[in-house]
Protein backbone atom coordinates (compact mmCIF):
# COMPACT_ATOMS: atom_id res chain seq x y z
CA UNK A 1 0.00 0.00 0.00
CA UNK A 2 2.88 2.36 0.78
CA UNK A 3 4.19 2.05 -2.77
CA UNK A 4 0.75 2.75 -4.24
CA UNK A 5 0.38 5.95 -2.20
CA UNK A 6 3.94 7.04 -3.02
CA UNK A 7 3.36 6.34 -6.72
CA UNK A 8 0.20 8.41 -6.86
CA UNK A 9 2.03 11.19 -5.00
CA UNK A 10 5.00 11.27 -7.40
CA UNK A 11 2.82 11.16 -10.51
CA UNK A 12 0.80 14.07 -9.07
CA UNK A 13 4.05 15.98 -8.47
CA UNK A 14 5.31 15.20 -11.97
CA UNK A 15 1.96 16.25 -13.43
CA UNK A 16 2.14 19.55 -11.52
CA UNK A 17 5.73 20.51 -12.44
CA UNK A 18 5.89 19.01 -15.94
CA UNK A 19 6.05 21.72 -18.62
CA UNK A 20 7.11 19.67 -21.63
CA UNK A 21 10.76 19.45 -20.58
CA UNK A 22 12.10 16.35 -18.86
CA UNK A 23 11.85 16.42 -15.06
CA UNK A 24 14.81 14.95 -13.22
CA UNK A 25 14.34 12.24 -10.64
CA UNK A 26 16.37 14.43 -8.25
CA UNK A 27 13.75 17.20 -8.57
CA UNK A 28 10.96 14.73 -7.89
CA UNK A 29 12.91 13.31 -4.95
CA UNK A 30 13.35 16.76 -3.43
CA UNK A 31 9.68 17.60 -3.88
CA UNK A 32 8.36 14.26 -2.63
CA UNK A 33 10.99 13.67 0.09
CA UNK A 34 11.41 10.11 -1.22
CA UNK A 35 14.80 8.61 -2.03
CA UNK A 36 16.08 8.48 -5.58
CA UNK A 37 16.50 4.70 -5.40
CA UNK A 38 12.88 4.25 -4.28
CA UNK A 39 11.68 6.56 -7.06
CA UNK A 40 13.70 4.60 -9.62
CA UNK A 41 11.75 1.48 -8.65
CA UNK A 42 8.45 3.33 -9.02
CA UNK A 43 9.38 4.96 -12.33
CA UNK A 44 10.49 1.61 -13.73
CA UNK A 45 6.91 0.37 -13.32
CA UNK A 46 5.44 3.65 -14.61
CA UNK A 47 7.63 3.36 -17.74
CA UNK A 48 6.54 -0.25 -18.30
CA UNK A 49 2.91 0.86 -18.13
CA UNK A 50 3.61 3.77 -20.49
CA UNK A 51 2.50 6.48 -18.07
CA UNK A 52 5.92 8.11 -18.38
CA UNK A 53 8.83 7.98 -20.77
CA UNK A 54 12.43 8.70 -19.89
CA UNK A 55 15.15 10.68 -21.58
CA UNK A 56 18.75 9.75 -20.82
CA UNK A 57 21.78 11.96 -20.60
CA UNK A 58 22.47 15.51 -19.53
CA UNK A 59 19.21 17.36 -19.18
CA UNK A 60 17.34 14.07 -19.12
CA UNK A 61 14.49 13.03 -16.92
CA UNK A 62 10.89 11.93 -17.18
CA UNK A 63 8.08 13.00 -19.47
CA UNK A 64 4.43 12.34 -18.85
CA UNK A 65 3.23 10.21 -21.72
CA UNK A 66 -0.38 10.47 -20.65
CA UNK A 67 -1.55 13.92 -19.61
CA UNK A 68 -3.17 13.90 -16.19
CA UNK A 69 -3.45 10.15 -15.64
CA UNK A 70 -6.10 8.80 -13.31
CA UNK A 71 -5.38 7.32 -9.90
CA UNK A 72 -6.51 3.97 -11.34
CA UNK A 73 -3.86 4.22 -14.10
CA UNK A 74 -1.16 4.63 -11.48
CA UNK A 75 -2.46 1.88 -9.19
CA UNK A 76 -2.64 -0.56 -12.09
CA UNK A 77 0.90 0.38 -13.12
CA UNK A 78 2.56 -0.28 -9.80
CA UNK A 79 0.67 -3.22 -8.33
CA UNK A 80 -1.24 -6.31 -9.23
CA UNK A 81 -4.75 -6.09 -7.84
CA UNK A 82 -7.20 -8.96 -7.50
CA UNK A 83 -10.17 -9.06 -9.85
CA UNK A 84 -12.45 -8.34 -6.91
CA UNK A 85 -10.79 -4.90 -6.63
CA UNK A 86 -11.73 -3.91 -10.19
CA UNK A 87 -14.92 -2.00 -9.18
CA UNK A 88 -12.77 0.23 -6.97
CA UNK A 89 -10.31 0.87 -9.80
CA UNK A 90 -13.18 1.62 -12.15
CA UNK A 91 -14.38 4.30 -9.73
CA UNK A 92 -10.85 5.71 -9.51
CA UNK A 93 -10.75 6.11 -13.31
CA UNK A 94 -12.68 9.34 -12.73
CA UNK A 95 -10.15 10.76 -10.25
CA UNK A 96 -7.24 12.48 -12.00
CA UNK A 97 -3.99 12.69 -10.04
CA UNK A 98 -3.98 16.46 -10.58
CA UNK A 99 -7.15 16.73 -8.54
CA UNK A 100 -5.43 15.07 -5.59
CA UNK A 101 -2.39 17.32 -5.93
CA UNK A 102 -4.66 20.35 -5.53
CA UNK A 103 -6.11 18.93 -2.33
CA UNK A 104 -9.62 18.72 -3.76
CA UNK A 105 -12.04 15.96 -3.01
CA UNK A 106 -13.22 13.98 -6.02
CA UNK A 107 -16.66 14.88 -7.26
CA UNK A 108 -19.07 12.07 -8.12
Amino acid sequence: MKRVVASVQVVAILNRIYNGSPVSIASISKESKLSVSYLEQIFSKLRSSEIVTSQRGAGGGYHLRKANPSVADVVRAVTHTPDSFEPVLNALEWVPVAQLAQGKSPTP
